[in-house]
């Protein structure tokens, strides 16, 4: 029975962590399981076997949340690209009161308005110089080194968000213009077991070999490091966290063409925006 309420809370977490803009750390903290999760990472060479019994759980959970709905994100994306980004765009930026409250600009404003500023700008300099978020099937390298080392390294900065209560992964993933590119080789790997298809799982893990190792051994690295940070420039953090997701509007549309999108289209974006907004407000709540 406690296996199977750590399984569900682990289906939960995966479901939020697979949606941009919403964070998988927060509704770790909501169900009272972030630090368990978070101290078995951090204590897994010292005490692998309690470790492993308390994350496999877990794990199993969120592998099975975050693959029942990749396939629906990405349907969606495929047919209505404006729509769908502009209602994680609406999940996304209706954290920003919470984080707000976390980064308390009153207190230090000069140091943290800088913080949030440089970061807003170096995320916005890189989706104009970018292009923006790629479509699914769009990642191209030159060679297998440099795939490699770029997802690799996708992986790594994507982890360290994962580790922050209120912070959600894939956001910055999205950010990064990767979240549907290593959406799409995740859901070919689903397809090709399902199927079994063992050429197409093989032929993915180009690509989510390289990200899925950058992720775990960030998550490993970052783990203790966000635990200290937080410890004791928790506001700063927040206050950095801020300028990455005010720049999100930018970083998410850039790439999309307006010419192509409809009038239909268009309005529900702004519906699904304002909606996405509403309902990250009511879920956010205080982020700690």
């Amino acid at each position: 029975m406690k296996y199977a309420k750590e399984m569900l809370r682990g289906l939960l977490i995966g479901v939020a962590g697979i949606v941009p803009g919403v964070s998988g750390g927060t509704l770790a903290v909501s169900m009272g399981v972030y630090d368990q999760i978070i101290g078995a990472v951090t204590h897994l060479f010292r005490k692998p076997g309690e470790s492993v019994r308390t994350l496999f759980p877990y794990g199993v959970g969120m592998l099975a949340g975050a693959g029942g709905l990749a396939f629906v994100i990405e349907s969606l994306f495929g047919t209505y690209p404006f729509a769908t980004s502009m209602a994680f765009l609406g999940l996304i930026l209706g954290g920003i009161p919470a984080l707000l409250s976390k980064a308390d600009f009153r207190k230090n404003g000069l140091k943290k308005y800088m913080t949030a500023v440089t970061v807003f700008c170096l995320m916005t300099v890189a989706a104009i110089a970018g292009g923006g978020e790629r479509q699914a099937g769009e990642l191209v390298f030159r060679t297998a080194a440099e795939r490699l080392a770029t997802m690799s390294c996708v992986g790594l900065i994507a982890s360290i968000t994962m580790v922050v209560p209120g912070v959600s992964g894939t956001m910055l993933l999205m950010m990064m213009g990767y979240y549907q590119p290593v959406l799409h080789a995740f859901n070919l790997v689903q397809t090709g077991v399902l199927t079994g298809n063992w050429q197409t799982v093989l032929a993915q893990q180009e690509i989510l070999l390289p990200f899925t190792m950058g992720l775990v051994v960030g998550i490993f690295l970052c783990a203790k490091t966000m635990e200290t940070m937080l410890s004791r420039w928790e506001a700063m953090v927040y206050a950095g966290v801020t300028g990455l997701v005010a720049s999100s509007p930018v970083v998410i549309l850039w790439g999309i063409s307006m010419g192509d999108v409809g009038m239909g289209q268009r309005l529900w974006g702004v519906l699904l925006l304002a909606g996405g907004a509403y309902l990250a407000g009511k879920m956010g709540g205080d982020v700690s």
